[in-house]
């Protein structure tokens, strides 16, 4: 009788596949003709089937340990069941690999899968920028060597979007083998090639307005988001992605936005109150949106350069944020005759939580209601009446919430000598 299959046993076969250079193989005791072939390169399962022709085929069905013992199993039962069925499991798996490239996989993706969800887009474009070189390569040849070296490139300049485009590279691998296109992944294994830390910078009030005033000369349309953000305490995407179809009047120099539960990030649509400074950004940026050539008429996105597309292009627009911000560092030092010191590093999700903090610090608001003006929902929480308040919208408290917010904004930007308290956008337009 086969001896028990376990971790301890694969692992000792795979240790002796590569020392030896040698092919071990090892049988389930559990299910029959389930297999684990171990060579120096690694380990694959594979499982033997008897078609409806009486012919006996092996199919591969992963590799260790991206596939576990319980995975294999349910793989190789899947396989016997087609296989009953008078399916041919291993040429449905060569018709599949001979009529696609990567290119043509990744759009297949893109449509079945990538589309459905809320960051779909962000996605595929990381996947894309990740697998250039590989498109018009079959799917099955790209090693984990391939996929190593695309990411150890973007890591050299931007570490963190290496990690996530790693990720999103291995959610599509992993689709590709559910939906029988490939039988192993090549991103796995392939590590993180940066540690990442939690954040924990804070701007103050007094570098927001640095970054207000530095936002003003940035212009339309990224000027004017900016300046949206810091009023709303809303995430990019969601104010990015803003349509003026989504906009209401609800009082003078006061409005509404409502953000769609599609571009949300729990899911659940939500009404954001806008104080008198952030409806006053969104009537500047209102004004500045680009004329469609084909129509002759303004974008209906708030936020666009193209006219049919969120404003993109967020890493220049911050660098000459940053820019510009140094720059009136430089002057106001020299005044002084001192140094002129760069603001510590930050970046726009960093502008939530300096209002979380100044607003329960500075302005003694409920931290329930400052967390639903960061549309947090504490699902999660054992807390009955947690739960309760991250399913409320507590819209007047947080209306309030904002235009206190708002009012802080103001006397901060008039203190510093700046009458710009709404954007006027002189630079950058055309």
């Amino acid at each position: 009788m086969p001896a028990a299959l376990n971790k301890a046993r694969i692992e000792s076969a795979v240790s002796a596949a590569r020392s030896t250079s040698l092919t071990v193989e090892i049988v389930d005791d559990r299910e029959p003709g389930l297999r684990l072939r171990a060579r120096e390169r690694g380990a694959k399962w594979s499982v033997m089937v008897r078609l409806k022709t009486n012919q006996r085929t092996r199919v591969t069905l992963g590799a260790w340990p991206g596939m576990g013992i319980p995975e294999a199993r349910k793989a190789a039962q899947d396989v016997k069941r087609k296989a009953e069925a008078g399916e041919n499991p291993n040429e449905a798996k060569r018709a599949a690999r001979s009529h696609t490239n990567l290119r043509e996989l990744i759009e297949l993706y893109a449509k079945a899968k990538l589309s459905q969800l809320r960051t779909g887009v962000q996605a595929k474009r990381a996947i894309d920028a990740a697998l250039a070189k590989f498109m018009d390569r079959d799917p099955a040849s790209i090693t984990r060597r391939d996929i190593a070296g695309a990411i150890d490139k973007i890591a050299t300049t931007a570490p963190t979007h290496a990690n996530r485009s790693l990720a999103y590279t291995k959610a599509f691998f992993n689709w590709a083998i559910g939906r029988g296109h490939l039988t192993s992944s090549p991103a796995e294994g392939v590590s993180k090639p940066a540690a990442e830390v939690s954040r924990d910078r804070t701007p103050t009030v007094s570098e927001l307005v640095e970054i207000w005033n530095a936002a003003d000369r940035l212009a339309y349309p990224f000027g004017h988001a900016v300046q949206l953000l810091i009023a709303t305490a809303m995430r990019r995407e969601e104010v990015t992605g803003m349509s003026v179809t989504e906009l209401d009047e609800a009082g003078a120099g006061e409005g509404v936005f409502t953000l769609p539960a599609g571009r949300s990030k729990n899911d659940r649509a939500i009404r954001v109150p806008l104080s008198p400074l952030a409806r006053a950004t969104v009537e500047h940026a209102m004004a500045a949106r680009p004329v469609i050539e084909r129509t002759g008429k303004q974008s209906a996105l708030l936020f666009s350069t193209t006219g049919s597309k969120p404003a993109s292009g967020w890493s220049k627009a911050k660098a000459r944020l940053d820019s510009f911000i140094m720059e009136a560092r430089a002057a106001e030092a020299a005044e002084t005759g001192e140094a002129a010191v760069a603001m510590p590093p930050w970046r726009l999700h960093d502008l939530r939580r300096a209002f979380a903090t100044a607003a329960c610090d500075i302005l003694h608001i409920d931290p329930a209601v400052a967390d639903r003006c960061l549309n947090h929902v504490g699902a999660s929480t054992t807390s009955t009446i947690s739960r309760v308040y991250g399913r409320s919208e507590m819209f007047d408290q947080r209306r309030a919430a904002l235009i206190a917010w708002s009012a802080l904004l103001e006397r901060a930007i008039k203190a510093d000598g700046s009458t710009n308290v709404v954007p006027i956008g002189s630079e950058g337009r055309g």
